[in-house]
């Protein structure tokens, strides 16, 4: 399988972004990536699906390399990858970057990953239930 599925995610920056240096806080990147990896998630679990059926996907690593400060008033891009996979394996694993739209200066690349959750047990879901991983396979 391993088919690469890509969203693209636009954000401007706003003041509350950023901190005294004038650049964008370091924390709203992780923000940012949520909203790439969510473009993709739910596609699969529609969050009213997820709450009907008591299942989270909670992040358990996220990673960012800072390349460049975005400041108030930019314009980007959140570009967020993830390769599918055929079985289930404990976890979905994203690639981010965040990039000038103006400039093209890629600011910053990160990884992230989620694992799916029985949210009454708060134990890993061990077998995707068949009709949302015929959503998963179905992504484009």
């Amino acid at each position: 399988m391993g088919k690469i599925i890509t969203r693209r995610v636009d954000v401007k920056v706003e003041f509350h972004h950023v901190d005294m240096m004038q650049v964008v806080h370091n924390s709203h990147y992780f923000r940012w990536f949520e909203l790439g990896r969510m473009k993709i998630l739910e596609d699969v679990f529609p969050i009213s699906w997820a709450m009907e059926n008591k299942i989270a996907t909670p992040v358990v690593m996220n990673h960012c390399d800072y390349l460049w400060p975005a400041a108030y008033g930019d314009d980007l891009i959140v570009t967020t990858r993830h390769r599918k996979v055929e079985l289930w394996e404990g976890r979905f694993l994203y690639e981010h970057s965040i990039s000038n739209r103006k400039t093209k200066v890629v600011l910053c690349n990160g990884q992230s990953a989620v694992t799916v959750v029985d949210m009454g047990t708060a134990r890993l879901v061990k077998e995707i239930p068949a009709n949302v991983w015929e959503r998963y396979l179905a992504l484009e």
